[in-house]
């Protein structure tokens, strides 16, 4: 969920405060999972995407593999994208 990028995007910062770390989060994107685990939206992409920037990463990664993702579901790391100014 974005709540959990944010958190875990602030952990992660917190534990880095002091160094020269860059961090990125991974954004997993239509990975496989059971049928009661949740699954890639654009809007949960998007969400992710704003959530992970609005915690102070200085970018985020897509995961997990290119050929696995669906496109309307990778649009919604370009729309945050494109809402945040930033392409």
């Amino acid at each position: 969920s974005s709540d959990y990028v944010f958190r875990e995007t602030k952990r992660c910062l917190e534990g880095a405060a002091g160094a020269k770390t860059l961090v990125w989060p991974g954004i997993d994107i239509d990975i496989p999972t059971a049928e009661n685990h949740s699954k890639s939206t654009p809007a949960g992409t998007r969400d992710a995407v704003l959530a992970a920037f609005r915690a102070g990463a200085g970018g985020v990664i897509l995961s997990r593999k290119y050929s696995e993702m669906k496109l309307a579901n990778l649009s919604g790391a370009g729309e945050a994208i494109k809402q945040l100014g930033r392409g």
